[in-house]
Order: C-alpha cells, then structure tokens, then sequence
C-alpha cells in the first residue's frame, strides 16, 4: 500500500483476447503476483517474471519452473505473448516497453478475472481482513473436501502456500479494492468485511471509497449473494445501496450486531484462545474455538461460515473445520518466546488495524507492549500519521519508530515519520539504527510477561530475527552469571 499505487487501471484497460501462453509478470515477487503466476504455471502456460529483489518468493517460483530475473529491463519481455502488471509497476520499463510495442498489458485482476472464467468466484473484499477471511473460506472448503483453487495475498505456511490449484469449480480469491481492480471481476458470492477510509493516494473521499464497493458489489452475477459485516456502517450502507439496484441478489449479514444473519454470541479471549457461539440463519449455534488471542480473527471466521453455509455446507461440519485453522502469516502471527519475552508479527499499518492488534497484544501481555513500527506509504503518513501516533500512544508502552516504507512518490508531498513522534508521549518512543540496533534496545528494554510487535508492511518483518538474538544472547548471559 505504498505511493507507487495511483490511478485507476480499469480506465483503458486492455479489452481483446487474452493470450497467456507466453506470460511476463511484471513484479512477481508479490504475494498475490507471485500466486497467480504459480497458478498459470501449474496450467501448462509458459510464464517468467521480474522484480526489484530477490526473495524467497522467487525462489520458490524458479522451484515451480517459472523463468524469473532480478532487476526490470525492457528486454525481459522479448516473445511474451502478454505482459501483467499491478498498478505498482505500471511505470516499469517492462510496461512501457509493451505498451509502446502495441504488446497486450493487462492488469492481475484480470488475469484472475480470467482464471474465474470456468469456475465460481467467491470474491473477498474490505479494506480489512481480507487475507485472513480468504485464507479462512480456503481453508474449510479444502478440510470439507471442496478442493477450491484459491489465491490469498498473503502465505499460509512458507513462500508460495498462498495460492492452490483445486480441482473443483469454486475459486476463492482476495478482491483488491486499493486501485479500483475489482470492478474487473464478476464473483458469483462477493464478501465486503468492512469500508473505511484508505488508499488516500487513490480516493478522494469516504464517499468515493463507498462508489467503488458499490460498484464491486452490482458487478456480482445474477441472484447470487453478498455477505456484508452487520458491525460496520461503511459495510451496510455500501449494501443497502447495492441491493436497492440488485434486487436478485441475496444480502446476507454477519457480525455481532442483533440485525446479523450469522451473528457472534458470547465472544470470549483469553491467553492464546478466542472463542464465540455462532448462530447460522436456520437457528442452529456451533462453537468455534480459535488458536489466537486476536478477537477480531472471529469476525473474519463469521465472514468464511457465513460464505461456507450459502455455499451449502452444513453448519457443524464448517465450525468443525474452522476450529482448525493454523492462521496466515504476518496476521498477528506468534514467531516465538524467548527470554519469556512473546514477539508477534503483524502486517497492521491503518490505524484501525493498529489498534485491533494493539488491543490483542495488551489482552495476552502479563507486562508491558513495545512495538516496532514501519509506517507503510507516504500518502498514508500524511493523511493518517496524527491518528496511528495517538493510537500508539494510546496502546502500547514503548514504540521503536522506523523510516517510511515505500517509494518516494515523484511530484508528490514526501512524509517523515518523525511526523508520528509529537503525538506520542515523553520518552515514549526511540528510532532505532537498523535490526541489529532495534535488537539490542528492545533486549534491554523487554521483561518476562512484555509483548513484542514487529508491525508494518515493509522489511520491518525482518527485524524479528536481530530481536530474538538478542533475547537469546542475553539469556545466555543470564545463565552463565
């Protein structure tokens, strides 16, 4: 979500045959490009790929027998049959060297909206949760024996886990809402977990955020259904609109709200576990029971039973299969306890994703909770930086400050995260010198009982290892006293 995203690629966007025989993606380190180029290389189509860095992504896609180069060249793209991008690339050399070539450049969401051609999408939308629902919904379809193909922006496990190849007729994707690409796409069962404001390089407005979900949802096919969070305004207003001018469809509702179809009942979380009751339309209630201390994982859990049972599942049979579900990575995920210090990942950087993880992580601290921020986006900074300052200095104890993730937008205001700082408090925060300085000051800092939050889009991931070292070394030291 950095500023390199502006613009709106369902504007001139490429409308002959596509041919994907000889496909280039253009950015295919990316989790949901980097799944879709699995996916077409799985089906027999030729594909290679190029990105700034190599990473493990790309290490597994030269595993799966894709061509991929580090670095991007106009040359990369001699004998595609089709070049694809995301909206991050579009300035690529590839992408303008096809385009000035008359060579096809089509955007990922058309690729997938492609994919969907044989199949029944089930299309996952909000400006929250979206991985988490996705990779929910996949993961009960595939323990019922659905065997769905499915494409999530994030990994299960290691790199490549995100996307599948089923053998059946259901495709359950992530829609992108951040550039308008979803209105590519035709799902036959649209999720919306939830609309706020986002994407201020992109959107003007809340009400033009609520125009694009209003679109995504009377793109769905005919009498089919939409499931919509009963807990956000946004979400019910954008399907209010959508069901005054699609009427055949079916709005089905989840949430803890009363007016939910499939309503949360007695939410509880306590240590590494949250639970609720789930009452489905019929009136039946199973328990779901969920590995995590992040309550907020169970509304997402909502949005994949709700989906299951329209899909025809049977209620018991879907709570069953939810309760084991292992999680995504970088969603609140537990990467270890070291020196009774627990350090969790999170891919949070919209405030309200901040505070949701900021509220789990102070439920399961017995100490304090010290947070290793990356703000994510110079437009994002700008436009959100007095709201994620107050909401850290609400919520955690101790926050270590990292630079701007993104590329420095071209005629465009720049950020500084120092713009973070005036809304925490007194020696609240520090901006460390890279991992292995961020180790050694959380090392000193963190006790027994403290939670610790490696949290942002960007590298900051990375800085887990330098803080478990340090954790290790000074429980080395410890020992040896």
């Amino acid at each position: 979500m950095t500023d390199t995203i502006t613009g709106n690629p369902t504007i001139e966007a490429y409308t002959g045959r596509l041919n994907l025989s000889r496909t280039h993606f253009v950015g295919i380190g990316g989790s949901a490009m980097s799944g879709l180029a699995r996916l077409l290389a799985e089906l027999g189509y030729q594909v290679s790929g190029s990105d700034v860095t190599d990473s493990a992504a790309l290490a597994g896609l030269r595993t799966a027998g894709v061509r991929v180069r580090v670095g991007h060249d106009a040359a990369h793209i001699d004998g595609a049959s089709c070049v694809v991008y995301t909206t991050v690339a579009r300035n690529a050399p590839e992408v303008i060297a096809a385009r000035a070539a008359g060579a096809p450049v089509v955007h990922r969401a058309q690729v997938l909206d492609w994919l969907a051609g044989s199949r029944r999408l089930v299309a996952v939308s909000g400006s929250h949760g979206k991985s988490t629902t996705t990779a929910m919904l996949a993961h009960i379809l595939r323990t019922l024996g659905q065997d769905p193909t499915y494409l999530i922006g994030a990994d299960l496990t290691g790199p490549g886990s995100g996307a599948h190849l089923g053998t059946s007729r259901l495709l359950v994707a992530e829609a992108d809402e951040s550039d308008r690409s979803f209105h590519f796409l035709t799902p036959s069962f649209a999720v919306i977990t939830n609309v706020t404001d986002d994407h201020p390089e992109n959107f003007a407005s809340h009400a033009d955020v609520m125009r694009a979900y209003v679109g995504f949802g009377c793109r769905l096919a005919p009498h089919r259904f939409l499931i919509v969070n009963a807990d956000c305004v946004g979400a019910t207003v954008a399907a209010d609109v959508i069901a005054d001018e699609r009427p055949d469809l079916t709005v089905l509702r989840y949430g803890r709200d009363r007016a939910a179809d499939v309503r949360l009942l007695d939410v509880q979380a306590r240590g590494w576990s949250a639970s609720a009751t789930v009452r489905v339309p019929n009136g039946t209630e199973v328990r779901l029971t969920l590995p995590t201390p992040a309550a907020h994982h169970l509304d997402n859990m909502a949005a994949a039973v709700a989906c299951a049972v329209a899909l025809g599942s049977d209620p018991a049979d879907v709570a069953g299969a939810a309760c084991a579900f292992g999680g995504v990575r970088r969603r609140f995920e537990h990467v270890d306890t070291r020196a009774g210090v627990t350090l969790i990942d999170s891919y949070a950087d919209h405030p309200n994703e901040i505070a949701a993880d900021l509220d789990a992580a102070r439920a399961l601290a017995r100490g304090r909770v010290i947070v290793v921020f990356q703000p994510s986006g110079h437009a994002r900074v700008l436009a959100f930086g007095e709201r994620i300052g107050r909401v850290l200095a609400d919520k955690a104890d101790h926050v270590l400050l990292l630079d701007v993730h993104g590329a420095v937008p071209v005629g465009r205001p720049v950020a500084d995260a120092a713009g973070i700082m005036p809304w925490l408090r007194d020696g609240q925060c520090c901006m460390p010198l890279g991992p292995d300085h961020a180790g050694r000051v959380v090392a000193r800092m963190a006790g027994r009982g403290d939670v610790v939050l490696t949290m942002g889009t960007g590298d900051v991931t990375g800085y887990g290892a330098a803080i478990l070292d340090s954790l290790g070394s000074r429980s080395e030291v410890a020992l040896s006293a």
